[in-house]
């Protein structure tokens, strides 16, 4: 399962961070940016956080993810922005075109294939 081990990898990252820049209060949410190329279902990859988060200092914290659009840029013709998106009736998504939407020459991808923490949420420790 693709989800798990992203879960796992984001886990131990975050854990790692906080043993070196510890902050008051409980986490309870831990706020993510995943692009639009990676492909994961979000529930998946929420069920295996809260199931990997079991037992350590994020126990019952929750992902709250937030998706980035796919940004290129185009060496051919300068354009930067948003790449377009082919959509089918009946289609679950929308799948970005990597080519230019000005000139239709490739396109470098800019933004929206990462999967990053960005901010977390925290209980003050007094209302603990």
């Amino acid at each position: 399962m693709h989800e798990y081990s992203l879960a796992q990898s984001l886990l131990e990252s975050l854990r790692a961070y906080l043993r070196e820049h510890p902050v008051p209060g409980r986490i309870r949410k831990v706020h993510v940016r995943k692009g639009e190329l990676l492909v994961l279902s979000e529930w998946a990859l929420s069920q295996a956080w809260r199931i990997l988060a079991e037992g350590t200092e994020l126990a019952g914290s929750e992902l709250a993810v937030e998706n980035v659009p796919v940004r290129v840029r185009c060496p051919s013709c300068g354009y930067a922005g948003e790449a377009r998106y082919l959509a089918e009736e009946g289609w679950h998504m929308a799948v970005p075109i990597l080519s230019c939407p000005r000139c239709n020459a490739p396109v470098e991808v800019v933004d929206g294939r990462d999967l990053a923490i960005v901010g977390l949420t925290t209980e003050e420790p007094d209302s603990l």
